[in-house]
């Protein structure tokens, strides 16, 4: 499986990666970064930060997704999804991950989108 990871903060675009050991995983720091990464990488999941300078986690997610309608999507955030709800109102339509979290939880969330 193709990942990609897109967050502001450096140490979870260390951390997560090591969630999906044995995956093929790319990463971004940004929403904007994270759209041309995934334009070319083509992965088949995403797991993106919601704040980021530029390009927020949805609206990046929402501009892929219209190209890739296939793809796999997880938002985080250390604040809770309904903090979101009048900036990007499409964020509760992804997986979400109340950061911190843990691995079980992660693979929890992950489980759930690919059975759904």
């Amino acid at each position: 499986m193709k990942v990609l990871v897109v967050d502001d903060e450096k140490a979870l675009r260390v951390l997560l990666p090591l969630y999906v050991a044995g995956e093929d995983v790319q990463v971004a720091s940004d929403g904007l970064e994270g759209l041309a990464a995934a334009r070319e990488f083509k992965p088949d999941l995403i797991i993106s930060d919601v704040e980021m300078p530029g390009l927020g986690g949805p609206d990046f997610l929402d501009a892929y997704k219209a190209e890739n309608p296939g793809v796999y999507a997880i938002l985080m955030s250390g604040k809770p999804l309904e903090h979101f709800a009048d900036k990007y109102p499409s964020a509760a339509k992804y997986a979400f991950l109340q950061k911190p979290f843990t691995e079980r939880e992660f693979r929890k969330v992950l489980d759930k989108i690919r059975s759904a």
